[in-house]
């Protein structure tokens, strides 16, 4: 059996039975499945990872609609970064403690800014784009100073990181976006990048509610829920990606 294959069914189990934990409140429990998810995910992405990219894989292909889809390369060793900062953050936010969560929190946004890049590779950066993805990026900004609003109180000397945080993850997002703006790339950006960007924001506000406001069982559960589906979605647009798929 090729474990590569069932790397992903593997990873959609292991989160539906940690996020039964989280729900049951069984929290030495979820500690040991927590750490799986995101090698799960790079074993996923291992068989992507290791195809050649060049003239033979970029023959000209169309999605579902028929679209031109885009030949560009993106760097896969920011592709394993990008998990392996997640994994960390996975990791260092298990525990509490502030030096931790800073730790967890740069770890998130290594992997956000390398998501950014790797967005950007797939589709670059074009104004006559921007507009959407702009005003898409400006709804998830206001929604994340609404949610510093309530927490803000809480925050104390830890206000200028989490708004950093935020900046960062509003780029991500729009990044995203843009995937979903230009044809060429809009297959991967609407049914994988952009949804993934949106569980990702989603999940990020509601672990700051979490933390910083009222404790809930069930919003520690949601959080892993919309993470985990956000990570999953992002990896299978990179898989798409590199294998043209």
């Amino acid at each position: 059996m090729n474990f590569r294959k069932i790397a992903a069914p593997y990873y959609l189990i292991v989160l539906l039975i940690h996020c039964t934990f989280l729900w049951l409140e069984w929290t030495l429990a979820s500690k040991f499945t927590k750490p799986l998810l995101m090698p799960l995910l790079l074993i996923y992405l291992y068989s992507a990872l290791k195809a050649p990219f060049n003239v033979q894989t970029l023959e000209p292909k169309t999605d579902p609609d028929g679209n031109p889809l885009s030949t560009r390369p993106i760097s896969k060793s920011i592709v394993i970064l990008a998990f392996a900062a997640s994994w960390a953050g996975d990791l260092f936010l298990m525990f509490e403690g502030k030096g931790l969560f800073i730790a967890g929190m740069v770890s998130f946004m290594t992997a956000h800014i390398s998501y950014c890049y790797l967005f950007n590779q797939i589709q670059p950066f074009r104004r006559k784009n921007a507009l959407y993805p702009f005003l898409l990026g400006a709804f998830v900004y206001h929604l994340g100073t609404d949610i510093m609003h309530v927490i803000r109180p809480n925050l104390g000397d830890l206000l200028i990181p989490v708004y950093l945080y935020m900046f960062v993850i509003t780029a991500m997002a729009i990044f995203a976006f843009m995937t979903m703006a230009v044809k060429d790339t809009e297959y991967w950006g609407k049914y994988f990048f952009a949804l993934g960007a949106a569980f990702f924001v989603f999940s990020d506000m509601m672990l700051a509610l979490n933390i910083f406001g009222s404790k809930d069982p069930f919003l520690g559960f949601l959080v892993m829920a919309t993470y985990g589906i956000a990570q999953y979605l992002i990896a299978k647009g990179f898989s798409s990606y590199l294998l043209r798929s």
